[in-house]
């Protein structure tokens, strides 16, 4: 078997090596909006579309998704995921096993799986 350089060894793949945020101490630090419009940094969505309607189930779950993984930092999260909305969302989110795992610490999570 060939490996580049660069490349993950041994079969494992980036989502299981690259870095995610920490979950904050409590899903009550959550407080961000759960109606309106949400445009989320270059730094967390790079596309075309940055601007979301979270009165739209798809859109609450796409920031979701992209927030959960891409946000630097707690206070991101915060601003960006509200952790009521989250334990709603939870069980149709599409996130890599090592960014699930570590949010299913909350028995709110790991029950809405």
């Amino acid at each position: 078997m060939v490996v580049m350089e660069g490349s993950a060894p041994d079969g494992r793949r980036y989502a299981d090596t690259r870095p995610y945020p920490d979950p904050p101490a409590s899903l009550d630090d959550l407080t961000g909006p759960t109606s309106g419009r949400v445009d989320l940094p270059v730094t967390i969505d790079w596309g075309p579309k940055r601007g979301y309607d979270l009165a739209r189930d798809a859109d609450r779950r796409l920031v979701y998704e992209m927030v959960l993984q891409e946000a630097a930092d707690t206070s991101e999260l915060a601003n960006y995921v509200n952790g009521a909305a989250l334990v709603q969302v939870w069980s149709q989110l599409f996130l890599p096993r090592r960014v699930r795992q570590s949010w299913e610490g909350f028995p709110e999570l790991a029950r809405a799986a």
